[in-house]
């Protein structure tokens, strides 16, 4: 019996000295060893991971992208630009303004006379371009009947007018009809003359 005995505590001693070179050191926790890394799969209702932040490209403002007519449009020149006349401006009729008188079959001779004697503030001029009123008109002689004469103390008539030849107003007229039995010819034309000028003077006159 002595010798299993013997071989029983051999075999104590090997396993005992086995387990002293094995066993890990006292106070030393084992390392667990690293779980494998496991690749998910991201599905609808796990979070996505937000994109880096990128810059902010500013969106061109709609003023800059609509181009102005009046950019694009060439601006004139002074040496391509129309040259536009000015307006002649109109001469009021006033004392001093210059008159001209057309041709009426002699009668302007009388008004040109009766428009001296009687001071008429205007300047006559022959040249119709130099003037800024135009006096026009007629003046006629009418040889009555018999009957008409007893009746009627008139042996003709007339009119005359004053127009602006910048604006085409008319600023002064003047009739004439009545005229004395017994007269010549030209003293009923110098009598029509002075009653122009006489009328004309007074509408020169300052309000």
């Amino acid at each position: 019996m002595k010798a299993p005995e013997s071989l029983l505590a051999v075999l104590l001693l090997l396993s005992s000295t086995s387990l002293a070179q094995t066993s890990p050191p006292q106070g030393t926790a084992p390392t667990p060893p690293a779980a494998p890394a496991q690749q998910t799969t991201p599905t609808a209702d796990s979070p996505q991971p937000e994109p880096a932040a990128q810059p902010a490209t500013p969106s061109p403002s709609p003023a800059a992208l609509t181009t102005s007519p009046d950019a694009t449009a060439p601006t004139p020149t002074s040496a391509t630009a129309p040259t536009v006349p000015a307006a002649p401006s109109a001469a009021p009729f006033a004392p001093g303004a210059k008159l001209f008188l057309e041709p009426m079959g002699g009668f302007e001779q009388f008004l040109s006379e009766a428009i001296v004697k009687r001071k008429v503030p205007v300047v006559v001029v022959k040249d119709g371009a130099q003037a800024d009123f135009v006096l026009s008109g007629a003046a006629r002689m009418k040889k009555p009947g018999w009957l008409t004469s007893m009746v009627l103390n008139t042996r003709g008539g007339g009119n005359i007018s004053i127009q602006d030849v910048h604006t085409g107003n008319v600023v002064f007229a003047c009739k004439f009809a009545r005229v004395d039995q017994g007269l010549a010819d030209g003293y009923i034309y110098e009598g029509w003359a002075n009653n122009c000028a006489r009328h004309l003077k007074k509408a020169l006159q300052p309000k």
